[in-house]
């Protein structure tokens, strides 16, 4: 073959060109082309609102709590708690004002957790009693959570699977304007979820008043299920 035949040097041309579409299509699957990386071939990691604030450590939680929070649409669950009031009269009468649960026994309880943009609106139902909170990433990090105009922050924390919320502080909101509320009188969420079988999560949750104690206490067994709407 010469220089001067057409035919051998539009064959060489041909081959060269695919040769480069190919190195190319390579390319750009990899990312090097759009600075996206290469592609993971490990377990998908859900983008729900927890797992991003955990981040490597979302996998520490056991399978039942993964799968409470494991969610971009909507979870629902539903138990039978056990409700409390704190002991003392201005307890109750807290309980009775702000239209709290009533305590009970055993308390039929419905739970949605709906997606909605960076967080999540979280419906509890008591018997006919429902409380409402909106749950969101803060910028430090941390869990934030809305309850009218108080809004509390956590650390997520995990022990032996389970999940633990630590209470950072608590704060007054009114549109941008934040307000910390002193520790002294700020009030105060204890909670933790706990694998409890197959879907299944213990949940104790209690919020106490500076210089009245307990006012709300709750606990049982949840069973969880991705809703079908």
């Amino acid at each position: 073959m010469t220089l001067g035949d057409p035919v051998a040097l539009r064959r060489q041309v041909l081959a060269l060109a695919s040769q480069v579409l190919v190195a190319l299509v390579a390319l750009i699957r990899s990312g090097a082309l759009t600075g996206a990386g290469p592609a993971s071939n490990g377990p998908e990691v859900p983008r729900g609102l927890y797992a991003r604030l955990l981040g490597s450590a979302w996998l520490q939680l056991a399978d039942p709590v993964r799968f409470a929070h494991a969610t971009e649409s909507t979870v629902c669950g539903r138990g039978r708690l056990r409700v409390e009031h704190g002991r003392g009269y201005v307890a109750r009468l807290v309980a009775a004002v702000l239209r709290l649960p009533r305590a009970s026994g055993a308390a039929e309880t419905r739970l949605v957790v709906t997606s909605r943009g960076d967080g999540e609106h979280w419906r509890r139902t008591f018997e006919n009693r429902r409380l409402d909170t909106r749950q969101y990433p803060t910028g430090e990090g941390e869990l934030g959570e809305r309850i009218g105009v108080i809004e509390f922050r956590f650390r997520l924390e995990i022990s032996e699977g389970s999940l633990v919320f630590r209470q950072v502080d608590a704060a007054v909101v009114f549109g941008s304007v934040r307000v910390r509320i002193p520790k002294a009188w700020a009030p105060r969420v204890e909670a933790r979820e706990d694998p409890a079988g197959a879907r299944r999560i213990g949940i104790h949750v209690c919020v106490v008043l500076p210089a009245v104690g307990p006012v709300l206490t709750y606990d049982g067994i949840v069973d969880f299920e991705k809703s079908r709407r």
